[in-house]
């Protein structure tokens, strides 16, 4: 091969290809400069201006757009697409990004090495290159969770043994990590032994127990969210990967004018499929950057050479010689729309077109018939009171979730509310809120209940397995029945999400496959979703991002206030809440 590279710049036998009349994006020094790109046996041989002769297979013409590196992805999760990895391959690279990272801690929460296993095995093949990132965090939050399997040094030694494995996924127990918790510290020696990447997820930390977790060797965090966060781990030596949810104005002014440039990534962490179809992948993320004051060359290098850097993909990222000649065309960089993708020398999609066939290979039944929950009772959503025999009414103070309706961050408030006497029984007047239940899907009988409040006149109710980590059947509504009928269908369907109004079934969406994915195509599950939110909203259900709204209340690491299937956790401190604090009888 390197010969062949360097005779067909010499002349001395032809390139495959010659991309000419292009502006090249040269993100080693941040220019732009015209001229064409030859590419041999899927390498970068040469850029620039050609004025000397050669002979080329194929000439391609690109009408004076820029020619870009394909984006690289240095941390994301494959099923949050809820498509099967051929069919988001097809989107991804459409969308310009030609390599990412993943994380496929979703689907290992729900089955452990099976199914990190059968998920890697999907990926085999695809035009898109997919390094795998072995969870390290199975349950996210031990003690706090149920999941379907744990991950001890055992276990992570099996993953990271698995063919394809390229470091340790992001180490979401923050806390432990800091406070030296032996558990989650023997996951990481086992990996940090193997010369591995660590990947993190530090969320609150700062200071001290900011130090300490990057004492372990974990050195890079996705969850950074202002200035100062991004300076604090800047200077620790953090590859700090910025998600779109965290960009703002004063996060980029930031990253524009920070004296370290080269361990700056933009990443997509999670993009639901509405999001995916409709705004793009990590080339969605640059443009919002950009559309922020980003510098756009800096946005390009962010998602391309330094992400490449972070993986140790040295011969990706750049338009350079002797890089993978992995080329994007756009018309725009402040809008970086591909109308060109070539992966590895090969066109891969042109003009709205995607033009490689994927591979589709036969699905394990590992990833079938993963939901051990046994049927729900209108009776499941009442909490259970405590009062005196002689108690005829009052009021408690209840902990409750407070959301804003735009951000994914909660927090802890507290509400008297009535509590009234019914045939007998202790009923607590929920009316003013909307109730959230967490059962755990894995064969235990446990289930979590919460009240959330920020969104009024809520009715019907909606029910998922599609969420963030353990993945256990959440339910969110108001009305007993509603919530009733709306978590059975999910569990008789052995995954997937669903809506029910009126004690009927009004959207339905089978995620047979460990309860996260579909088997359909995108342009079918994207119009099942669709019909899913319009019920949504017609239910009163309304959030800046209602999907991720759903999947992250049950995140036992999502500051500040979440519930799982074992309870209300206060996320930021580690500890359970009572969802009842206190009764008192008589009126307030």
């Amino acid at each position: 091969m390197l010969k062949k590279l360097v005779d067909a710049i010499q002349g001395k036998i032809p390139f495959d290809l010659v991309i000419r009349n292009v502006r090249i994006v040269n993100v080693y020094q941040d220019t732009v400069l015209p001229g064409s790109i030859g590419v041999v046996d899927g390498r970068i041989a040469f850029t620039g201006r050609m004025e000397f002769p050669y002979m080329a297979k194929e000439e391609y013409d690109g009408h004076g757009q820029y020619a870009l590196p394909g984006f690289v992805d240095s941390h994301m999760h494959l099923e949050s697409s809820m498509l099967t990895p051929a069919y988001f391959s097809e989107i991804a690279v459409s969308c310009g990004t030609t390599t990412v990272a993943a994380d496929p801690h979703e689907i290992g929460n729900v089955l452990g090495l099976e199914g990190v296993r059968a998920l890697v095995a999907l990926t085999r093949d695809l035009p898109l290159r997919v390094l795998m990132m072995a969870p390290s965090t199975i349950p996210s939050a031990p003690g706090f969770e149920g999941s379907g399997c744990e991950v001890g040094p055992e276990e992570a030694a099996a993953l990271l043994d698995l063919p394809g494995m390229s470091g340790l996924g992001e180490v979401m127990d923050f806390n432990g990590v800091a406070n030296g918790d032996a558990r989650i510290l023997s996951v990481i020696e086992t990996a940090a032994g193997r010369g591995c990447i660590l990947d993190g997820h530090a969320s609150v930390l700062t200071g001290r127990k900011l130090q300490a977790f990057r004492a372990t060797g974990i050195d890079s965090d996705h969850t950074t969210g202002s200035a100062e966060k991004l300076l604090e781990e800047l200077s620790l030596g953090f590859t700090v990967q910025i998600q779109e949810s965290m960009l703002s104005e004063e996060l980029v002014s930031a990253m524009n004018t920070v004296a370290i440039q080269n361990r700056i990534c933009l990443v997509t962490d999670d993009v639901p499929l509405p999001r995916l179809m409709r705004e793009g992948h990590l080339n969605h993320v640059v443009e919002k950057a950009i559309s922020l004051g980003l510098d756009s060359l800096r946005a390009i290098r962010y998602a391309s050479i330094n992400p490449a850097d972070r993986l140790r993909l040295y011969r990706v990222g750049a338009i350079a010689p002797g890089m993978t000649a992995d080329i994007q065309l756009v018309d725009d960089l402040l809008h970086p729309h591909p109308s060109t993708v070539i992966c590895g020398g090969i066109f891969a999609f042109e003009n709205g077109k995607f033009l490689l066939s994927s591979s589709r290979p036969q699905i394990p039944d590992t990833l079938y018939r993963t939901v051990r929950c046994a049927a729900v009772k209108p009776e499941d959503f009442t909490p259970t009171l405590h009062v005196p025999p002689s108690f005829e009414g009052g009021t408690a103070l209840v902990n409750v979730i407070h959301q804003d309706g735009v951000s994914m961050r909660t927090k802890r408030i507290q509400r008297l509310l009535p509590v009234l006497m019914k045939s007998g029984r202790p009923i607590l007047d929920t009316s003013s809120l909307f109730e959230m239940a967490v059962f755990n899907r894995y064969g235990k009988k446990q289930h979590g209940i919460a009240f959330i409040d920020g969104m009024e006149h809520v009715h019907g109710a909606v029910a998922l397995t599609y969420g963030h980590d353990s993945h256990n059947l959440a339910v969110f509504g108001n009305g007993a029945a509603d919530m009733a009928v709306a978590a059975n269908a999910v569990i008789k369907m052995q995954g997937g999400i669903c809506a029910a109004c009126g004690e009927k079934v009004t959207t339905l969406i089978p995620l047979p496959l460990a309860g996260l994915l579909s088997e359909e195509s995108p342009d079918i599950l994207l119009r099942g979703l669709d019909a899913f939110l319009a019920d949504c909203e017609r239910m009163g259900f309304h959030h800046a991002n209602l999907m991720s709204f759903f999947t992250i209340m049950p995140l036992a690491v999502s500051p500040e206030i979440k519930c799982t299937d074992m309870g209300l956790v206060d996320v930021v401190n580690k500890q359970f809440l009572p969802l009842i604090e206190r009764i008192e009888e008589g009126c307030k």
